[in-house]
């Protein structure tokens, strides 16, 4: 399949031997034609030294790189791939993971069958030791998340995974990235923003081996996510998903008490201190009232929530699925 259409952007900083393997998932692809984009941010390492073997490897793949004039960070670098992208698709990937080899073709046809797609995303296999080696067959059923229900259903099924997006650049482009009011929790609000602008392929099976580590990004809370950051993601997820409450409440219940356990923010402040940062207040703003936080709070309550919406997500499992064909 060829897919001139189509711009990688891999951004980099300072991981030179991850970055081989990187850009080798991406040489392999079943797809061809697309462009590799190297977006380098003033690497001081051997990067430059890994991109040009690369490109001797793989002299018939569309291999370039761009070096910003300055360290922009991690969030600025997202920020300049945006100002960059101008072919009909982008894809954003990072430089530690690996791509499997018939993803991008995959979700290229999905696109191609689906006008009205913005995003197309996949499974993700969290590994210490990851490589390019011995992909199983990538199996091609996928979940469609449309506009009405897609924030929802982020929260419901599964949620996109921002290692893996391929976009649709114009949506790409519109969206901003808000680093300084969610944090590195970014990217689960901008997800959603994508699918608000148009239906989301989620690939069920594994796309991408996404790299982990002692100093990966999610291992590490030095650098947050903070109890306002967590907070405001759950505010705007709510604001997002207003036409869900019933079932929405109960979820949003459940991914903050997550994000609370999950980025240890008992360091800061007591679970009852962080759902104040919540409580509705008169002027509308907040999610819960202080009575879904007493009925929340009451366990054969969230069970009897909980169940109903295991059965909810069963449904709209066998409601949202797709094959690589069709419809089931």
């Amino acid at each position: 399949m060829n897919c001139k259409n189509l711009d990688v952007f891999v951004l980099t900083y300072n991981r030179a031997e991850y970055l081989k393997i990187m850009l080798e998932s991406l040489c392999t692809q079943t797809a061809k034609g697309f462009n590799i984009k190297v977006l380098n941010n003033c690497s001081t390492d051997s990067t430059l030294e890994i991109i040009r073997q690369v490109q001797e490897k793989f002299p018939d793949r569309n291999i370039s790189v761009i070096t910003n004039e300055k360290n922009l960070g991690n969030a600025g670098n997202f920020i300049r791939s945006q100002e960059l992208a101008e072919n009909e698709y982008t894809a954003i990937f990072h430089d530690d993971d690996a791509i499997h080899p018939e993803y991008i073709e995959i979700a290229m046809n999905i696109f191609k069958k689906n006008k009205n797609i913005v995003m197309c995303t996949g499974g993700a296999a969290a590994l210490y030791n990851v490589d390019n080696n011995n992909w199983p067959v990538l199996l091609k059923n996928y979940n469609l998340y449309n506009i009405k229900d897609g924030v929802y259903l982020h929260l419901l099924l599964a949620r996109p995974n921002f290692a893996s997006n391929i976009y649709l650049t114009s949506a790409y482009k519109k969206v901003k990235y808000e680093p300084e009011k969610y944090g590195k929790l970014h990217d689960i609000i901008f997800n959603c923003q994508i699918n608000l602008l148009g239906n989301v392929a989620y690939i069920q099976d594994t796309c991408i081996r996404w790299r982990q580590s002692a100093t990966n990004d999610s291992n590490v809370f030095h650098n947050g996510p903070f109890p306002e950051e967590a907070a405001n993601v759950i505010n705007q997820l709510y604001f997002l998903n207003k036409e869900h409450n019933f079932f929405g409440k109960a979820l949003l219940w459940n991914f903050a008490y997550f994000l609370y356990k999950w980025s240890m923010l008992k360091r800061f402040e007591t679970w009852k201190e962080f759902m104040n940062r919540m409580l509705r207040n008169i002027n509308g703003g907040g999610v819960f009232s202080p009575l879904e936080v007493f009925l929340y709070s009451q366990k054969w309550y969230i069970d009897f929530f909980n169940m109903l919406i295991l059965k909810r997500a069963d449904y709209y499992r066998k409601r949202v699925l797709r094959n690589y064909g069709g419809r089931f």
